[in-house]
């Protein structure tokens, strides 16, 4: 009578259990890629809508006549500067929400770059870059240098 090798098939087992461990687990790396992929997408398209959402209040009513009374540094009224004040506090609350997006690696980096060409437009403007000095101390260290480091080369070039 032949004996069964139980030290074979136990072998054997293990064997074939290490490679369904391996398979699992590189399903699984596949899986938290695409999961990765579609946050990313996702904060992308979150970040999109806001900017959309923000820029298109900024071309109405009596925002547009402000923004553009201090874009020619014309004198604003106490009620004028408080809603200009008001606009850039909102504008700088979002350029930081990119910011950290990015810097936690949830947006695409030609994105970012874009958006930063847009906020280099707006730091442009003297007025921002006053009241930027004014409430820097307000955002995390990251972005003030990220924010100061556009104003000094802008002022270079």
């Amino acid at each position: 009578m032949d004996v069964i090798n139980w030290d074979a098939v136990g072998a054997v087992g293990d064997f074939l259990g290490s490679i369904g461990v391996f398979i699992s687990l590189a399903y699984l790396a596949m899986q938290l890629k695409h999961q990765a992929a579609e946050t990313r997408d996702a904060s992308i398209h979150s970040v999109m809508e806001l900017a959309i959402q923000f820029r298109a209040e900024s071309y109405s009513g009596d925002l547009a006549e402000i923004r553009l009374k201090a874009a020619k540094n014309i004198d604003l009224e106490p009620l004028e500067t408080l809603k200009f004040e008001g606009y850039l506090s909102a504008l700088f609350e979002l350029n930081e929400l990119v910011f950290v997006q990015y810097q936690k690696k949830k947006l695409d980096p030609e994105y970012f770059e874009a958006w930063g060409r847009r906020t280099e437009a707006a730091i442009s403007v003297p007025r921002i870059q006053q009241f930027w000095k004014k409430t820097r101390t307000g955002y995390r260290s990251s972005f003030v240098e990220y924010i100061d480091n556009m104003i000094s080369l802008s002022k270079a070039a």
